[in-house]
């Protein structure tokens, strides 16, 4: 558009000729009034050479005096016309072209005419409002040098081919950002008013960044939409994994109830199996046991049997806890009974003898390839309360006897074998202590549950040493003041650490 404007600019501008119709018309009526005063003069005289004749060359005279003043004004009126028409065309030109020079000045467009080799040959006034830069200071200059260099290629192309061209490309402003433009290129090299390549730019800087922003504005709606969608689904999934786990825990609750009663029962059994320590105080009224299971069952009991004047008297600890212990204590009284009333062993050292090839029997563990090793740990004593005789064997778990007063307990040691498993010897044999005690000492037996439990102020074990002065702290005191003394020191020492073991501690006073 801008190169055809030019051209009709400068086409306008050239000098015009002058009308020719009008200059034709006024020499030819000049001659044939010139020719028709001669050929009137000349009739004349051949008609009448008489006054007659002079009167009428006369007034054909007068005719072709009317006629050639005729041709005068003719010729001035044309010569007129042709002054007007003069006139309005320098009007015209003057016109268009001070409206070119307005568009071409207010324009938003660059107008650039480039060489074939990109070289600036007129860059329009709009350059110095869009870029920066006054025209007579990019003319001259290679385009490339504005040009952002991903973009570059478009250009150089569009010159290489000579075809016309519609690309997206970045000039750099003068103060050294960036702006868009939308460039159309046309080849006018055979064009002798243009002779380059016009390039029109259009800043579309300011659409650039709206459809950006439209654009970061639309990805953000989607993002806030997927999000939405997701948090909706990551709230359903939610809401369903909770219905889930809600019924996952309504049956685990069950369950659990169900399995509560089981172990409670089960409890009842285990708390049935043993004598009950009222009764043991009717034999041994300075007595006392404490039995505090880990779990609801415990793998540690006590045994407890009068018998033809002698009381037995044991603290085990069997394998395991909770209900694996449980059954194992069901199955450890069952063979200490077995030993004394049916083999009619009387000794705790053959007791023990007995129930080891009683449990490994029970158990199947006598079976080749039999692979159980479980069994029991106790320490059993037979006690005549007329003569304070003491019998005592162990496995595994020593004998305490503390006499008020004394800082350190004696201790009967145990023997280093248990009661059952596969590896175990067929027949094992204990060794038994007899001991008179003084009148009003203390004897104690326990599972290793209260010296392994975990506590004080820095988590470790309470351990046999520490167990053991506190027993000599516990002699002089009641039963039931032992007891409360226990329970408290266990609670002081433990914390907020969670029960290690079943614990059993047992005591008498001969």
């Amino acid at each position: 558009m801008a190169a055809r404007a030019m051209a009709v600019v400068l086409q306008a501008m050239r000098p015009q000729e002058s009308p020719t119709l009008p200059s034709r018309w006024l020499w030819m009526g000049g001659a044939g009034f010139f020719l028709l005063l001669l050929a009137g003069i000349g009739l004349s005289l051949w008609v009448s050479p008489t006054w007659k004749g002079a009167l009428l060359s006369l007034l054909w005279a007068g005719v072709l005096g009317g006629g050639l003043y005729g041709g005068w004004r003719l010729y001035t009126s044309v010569r007129t016309y042709r002054q007007t028409v003069q006139l309005q065309a320098r009007e015209e030109i003057l016109r268009i072209e001070g409206r070119y020079k307005a568009l071409v000045q207010y324009a938003s467009e660059v107008f650039c005419i480039l060489d074939p080799s990109g070289v600036i040959q007129y860059a329009s006034p709009s350059a110095q409002r869009t870029l920066g830069y006054p025209p007579t200071h990019l003319e001259g200059s290679a385009l490339r040098e504005l040009l952002h260099p991903e973009d570059r290629a478009l250009v150089e192309s569009a010159l290489a081919r000579q075809g016309s061209a519609f690309f997206l490309v970045r000039l750099q402003h003068r103060e050294g950002y960036w702006r868009y433009f939308e460039a159309v290129g046309q080849p006018l090299f055979t064009d002798p008013l243009v002779k380059g390549y016009l390039l029109t730019l259009r800043d579309v800087t300011d659409r650039q960044r709206e459809e950006a922003q439209k654009r970061e504005k639309e990805a953000a709606a989607l993002r806030l939409a997927l999000e939405r969608e997701r948090a909706e689904y990551e709230k359903n999934l939610i809401e369903q994994s909770k219905r889930q786990l809600e019924e996952a825990y309504r049956i685990i609750e069950e369950k659990n109830r169900e399995i509560t009663e089981s172990i409670q029962y089960a409890a009842r059994i285990q708390q049935g199996m043993v004598v009950p320590p009222s009764v043991i105080r009717e034999y041994l009224p300075e007595s006392f046991v404490f039995w505090k299971p880990r779990d609801i069952v415990s793998g540690d009991f006590y045994w407890f049997l009068a018998l033809e004047d002698w009381i037995y008297f044991a603290a085990a600890d069997c394998t395991g806890h909770g209900v694996p212990g449980a059954l194992m204590t069901m199955i450890a009284s069952a063979v200490l009974t077995q030993a004394v009333l049916q083999e009619g062993l009387r000794s705790p050292d053959e007791i023990l003898a007995g129930a080891h090839r009683l449990m490994r029997r029970a158990l199947r563990q006598d079976v080749p390839g039999a692979r159980s090793e479980d069994g029991m740990d106790i320490a059993l004593m037979a006690y005549h309360p007329a003569t304070r005789r003491l019998h005592y064997a162990g496995a595994n778990r020593p004998l305490w006897i503390v006499v008020p007063g004394e800082a350190e307990p004696q201790e009967y040691p145990a023997d280093r074998k248990g009661i059952g498993g596969a590896s175990a010897p067929a027949q094992q044999f204990f060794t038994l202590h007899v001991v008179e005690p003084p009148a009003g000492a203390w004897i104690y037996a326990s599972s290793d549950g209260y010296a392994d439990q975990f506590g004080g102020p820095q988590g470790k074990k309470y351990m046999g040493k520490r167990f053991k002065r506190f027993l000599a702290q516990l002699a002089p005191l009641s039963s039931e003041a032992q007891l409360q003394a226990l329970e408290a020191d266990l609670a002081t020492w433990k914390g907020d650490y969670p029960q290690t073991d079943d614990i059993l501690v047992v005591g008498m006073r001969a």
